[in-house]
């Protein structure tokens, strides 16, 4: 009996036994951890922490067009990523589902950012509330913080102003290097006289070596809440994200 079944675990070893994966939640192809280290990712990566959502989605509209926004926040000290995905949901007050838009983002080593979805035309219902969610987190790449450095642009005469029932952001971002931003990133925040955001929009290009973008950033503005802007918090709520 102990010599069949010594044939039956060779034949079950070499021939039926699945081959070992970085997937099956065993350590059993010389990793350092389960599923992770030697020919399987870092462990190190595997133990990151995802990205979040901080706080509710915001939503804004203004005859019909909407924009939405939400803090993601980076746990990572030491890891950013280049691309994350997002979707934003809108819904009406049945909670019946209006339409739903997808983007990509960067984001920088233990860094928290606005996701901002703007200009999105519903025509199917009228939104009350909004949901970004982030989506496919275990398809991130990430990066490590000495492979992922910060970039600055310089942001210059930043100025805002009304105009039609919305608000006009302008300025200048300037970029100081001898190489291209592939991704630059403006957003901004309306800002009414008590500090509530009541709108929100953003712009973006890319801007080649020691290059100069002009940029405007049109937020629309419910007609009944344009008179109350506070125009200096709104300039200080902009801000410029790169990425090369």
């Amino acid at each position: 009996m102990v010599f069949f079944g010594g044939i039956f675990w060779w034949i079950y070893s070499a021939t039926l036994r699945p081959a070992p994966t970085c997937f099956d939640e065993k350590q059993n192809q010389e990793e350092t951890g389960i599923d992770c280290g030697g020919p399987c990712i870092s462990c190190e990566v595997k133990n990151l922490k995802p990205l979040s959502i901080g706080g509710i989605t915001s939503l804004f509209g203004d005859d019909r067009i909407f924009s939405v926004a939400a803090e993601v926040k980076n746990p990572n000290a030491d890891y950013g990523t280049r691309n994350f995905s997002y979707e934003a949901d809108f819904y009406d007050s049945s909670s019946r589902l209006l339409g739903v838009e997808k983007g990509i983002d960067f984001i920088y080593p233990g860094e928290n950012k606005y996701i901002i979805v703007a200009g999105i035309k519903i025509g199917n219902g009228i939104p009350v509330r909004a949901e970004i969610k982030l989506i496919n987190q275990s398809e991130i790449k990430w990066e490590k913080k000495n492979d992922f450095i910060p970039l600055s642009a310089e942001f210059k005469n930043v100025l805002a102003e009304l105009e039609n029932n919305q608000v006009i952001i302008s300025g200048y971002v300037i970029n100081v290097n001898n190489f291209e931003f592939s991704r630059v990133v403006v957003s901004a925040f309306a800002i009414d006289n008590i500090g509530i955001k009541v709108g929100a929009s953003k712009t973006e290009t890319k801007i080649g070596p020691f290059g100069t973008w002009n940029f405007k950033i049109f937020i629309p503005v419910n007609k009944t809440l344009i008179k109350n802007i506070d125009l200096d918090a709104t300039v200080k709520s902009a801000v410029v994200g790169v990425l090369k």
